[in-house]
């Protein structure tokens, strides 16, 4: 059953001659993992924020369960590239910060809390201040928070793009764990050709000029590792290589096409 719709979705900003997005349509599932690739101006951030409630659309239709999207709620939760945790609160205030805002019971929420650091491999990090935290431990917190926030769909702006390579791809290691364990729908966009291949489940690509569905395609790599395959043997395997240099040539034409129109 899907969780969120998007059909045929348009945005134009005020004063802007081409929009941000043109006819847009895909669903997200459950059992999902959506990434979309993109260079920089292609609406990725613009659908993201659309999909949480942040921007309304010109055209087409958003639901989520059936009903339009007008604002955001906590069924959808975003994880930003910056982790935005707040610096005085400790690791177990900030995860549970929103649940306080939303009435949950004392006991509820440190179980809740508990619960969800376990999942990201901080069971023991509580107590600890954020300032003390590496940035691959902020961004697990973040996913932590959101997590805990019981929401359906996860939303991640570009969650790994500031970190270094070995952490990103702990990070990416990590999501694929947390999303195959909390059930939940996942909507990620990144710039990152290898982690929309890795993580995706369907990667949809985004041309600019405007923002377009060009491509989908239903990578397996990320259900081989979570099947016990390593993370290098899969990067390393021709048909991940040939996949990745087919979408890179695949970008850079539509970039050579949007600078010639």
């Amino acid at each position: 059953m899907s969780l969120l719709q998007v059909d045929r979705l348009s945005v134009r900003y005020p004063g802007q001659a081409m929009p941000a997005l043109h006819q847009v349509s895909l669903t997200l599932g459950k059992q999902d993992l959506l990434v979309a690739l993109g260079p920089s101006g292609c609406g990725k951030s613009t659908l993201l924020g659309v999909l949480a409630g942040f921007i309304k659309p010109t055209a087409g239709d958003v639901l989520f369960g059936g009903q339009p999207v007008k604002a955001p709620g906590v069924e959808r939760a975003v994880v930003f590239q910056n982790d935005g945790l707040l610096p005085w609160l400790n690791v177990a205030d900030n995860v549970a910060f929103g649940l306080k805002l939303q009435g949950v019971p004392r006991a509820a929420r440190e179980r809740l809390v508990a619960e969800n650091l376990q999942l990201v491999g901080l069971a023991d990090a509580g107590q600890r201040q954020v300032w003390e935290l590496s940035g691959g431990m902020r961004q697990r917190v973040g996913i932590a928070r959101a997590l805990a926030s019981r929401s359906q769909v996860l939303l991640m702006d570009e969650p790994f793009g500031a970190l270094d390579a070995f952490t990103r791809e702990q990070m990416q290691q990590l999501l694929l764990q947390v999303w195959r364990q909390s059930e939940r729908g996942v909507f990620l966009i990144t710039h990152d050709i290898e982690e929309a291949l890795f993580l995706a489940t369907e990667l949809i690509v985004l041309s600019p000029g405007p923002g377009r569905i060009i491509e989908r395609i239903r990578p397996v790599f990320g259900q081989r590792h979570l099947a016990g395959e390593p993370v290098r043997a899969i990067k390393s395997d021709p048909e991940f290589i040939e996949l990745r240099e087919t979408l890179l040539a695949q970008l850079v034409r539509a970039r050579q096409e949007e600078a010639v129109a």
